[in-house]
């Protein structure tokens, strides 16, 4: 093959790279004219993809799918890197825009507040918001409830009524008031750091499992507690703070079962109504605890609050939720009024049953300050400066028939009794209870 120095491969369709070493050397462009494919040498030079489009062409069906899907997995790599350091960014950036308004020296700053935004610390819901459970850097545990947002969508409260607000309840200092740490908020969301309570509620306390072992003399210094605690907001604050919706679940208990008055002053603003009137376009309170003027004023006051106390130490005494437990349309109010007929002396029909002993006197002191703040007019109920003197002012042991520690009989407790018909022709009315 020495001696060739001609040779024809015109229009044959050849592709590939001609060499330019040994007889291919001798020939000329003419030799391979007409094949468009052909590359190199004398020819025009090779594209270098050519070369790696040509390898990749030799390459088996699963080496291809291996190279294909090796790429595949990289880009979702580097497109989960790209997200996950966005959301880096974002979470920075959010950071920053966070301002924390302390009430007291905090050893802690709102990145530990924001970290405690997770769905595992949630250890409450409700219309107020949702609480969250966190452990500060320093060890401190606190509660940071997250406030809906209310008003135009995707804004938080940030008017001055509300901001105002916010530090008028900062300020506030009572043993039987859960104090307000701190305050975070940003455009969209507004955060309030509370001391923990590590008994949680009353309601979920008396309501749930561990109601039974509530005896008698824990709940009468709840109700005391509970009472100095609003007595406190209506007649030591300047102006005087309504707290708009008191109830068994916002009287929160610390590790000595001492009562604490939470979630007061905010109700106007979580129901719609930032404004400074004092009628209110949504319901004010809940269900069971709202008094009964409210359904044709609209209006709340002090007196309202009373009511709602009165539940509460109805609840103190039967063990019962306000609502739920009595039929259609009956609330606790109503039905204790039908079994006791308003009279001290039925308070043993409706008592706790899970209660061991209770002194007589002091439960039936009890119900006559709760009748005396559920009574239908608001005229007729005491202030809570009042209550709290009452409560305080307990009949002595040596009364006629209030020496005597019995056991709680609550046979009767679920066959409710029509006051007109059942109670003794020589009970006392409601009025009547005025006279103990």
């Amino acid at each position: 093959m020495q001696s060739l120095t001609a040779v024809d491969f015109s229009y044959n369709n050849l592709s590939g790279e001609v060499p330019a070493t040994g007889q291919f050397a001798y020939f000329n462009a003419t030799s391979f004219a007409g094949n468009t494919g052909l590359c190199g040498a004398f020819l025009s030079p090779c594209r270098s993809h050519g070369v790696a489009a040509s390898a990749f062409g030799s390459l088996s069906s699963t080496s291809k799918l291996l190279l294909v899907l090796g790429l595949l997995a990289l880009s979702i790599i580097f497109a989960g890197a790209a997200v996950l350091k966005a959301r880096s960014l974002k979470r920075s950036a959010e950071a920053r825009a966070w301002r924390l308004t302390a009430f007291q020296r905090l050893d802690f700053a709102v990145d530990d507040v924001l970290d405690c935004l997770k769905e595992e610390n949630v250890i409450g819901k409700g219309g107020s918001g949702i609480v969250y459970k966190g452990a500060m850097p320093g060890g401190a545990v606190v509660a940071v409830k997250r406030l809906p947002a209310i008003g135009r969508a995707g804004a938080a409260h940030d008017d001055y009524g509300f901001s105002a607000e916010i530090q008028t309840l900062g300020r506030i200092r009572h043993r039987h008031i859960v104090r307000l740490l701190g305050f975070a908020a940003n455009r969209e969301t507004n955060l309030l750091v509370y001391e923990y309570m590590p008994n949680g509620s009353l309601g979920e306390v008396l309501h749930g499992k561990k109601g039974g072992h509530l005896q008698w003399a824990t709940r009468y210094k709840i109700a005391v507690e509970a009472a100095k605690g609003l007595c406190y907001l209506h007649h030591d604050c300047s102006p005087p703070i309504l707290h708009r919706d008191v109830k068994s679940n916002n009287i929160l208990l610390d590790a000595d079962f001492e009562a604490h008055v939470a979630d007061f002053g905010l109700a106007k603003f979580l129901r719609g109504n930032a404004g400074g009137s004092e009628c209110m376009s949504a319901i004010a309170g809940s269900y069971g605890y709202i008094a009964p003027e409210y359904a044709y004023t609209l209006k709340v006051d002090e007196k309202s609050d009373v009511y709602s106390f009165g539940v509460v130490l109805l609840e103190l005494i039967t063990g019962r939720k306000p609502v739920g437990e009595f039929g259609d349309g009956v609330d606790i109010v109503q039905w204790v009024r039908m079994v006791t007929g308003s009279s001290k002396e039925g308070v043993m029909k409706i008592a706790d049953p899970r209660l061991s002993t209770a002194p007589l006197y002091e439960m039936t002191h009890v119900f006559y300050v709760a009748m005396l703040c559920v009574a239908e007019q608001s005229v007729e109920r005491p202030m809570m400066r009042e209550v709290v003197q009452i409560l305080n002012d307990m009949p002595g042991s040596t009364s006629t028939s209030m020496d005597v520690s019995l056991a709680i009989e609550a046979k009767d407790n679920n066959s409710p009794e029509k006051p007109q018909h059942d109670r003794p022709h020589d009970s006392p009315p409601q009025q009547d209870l005025l006279n103990i």
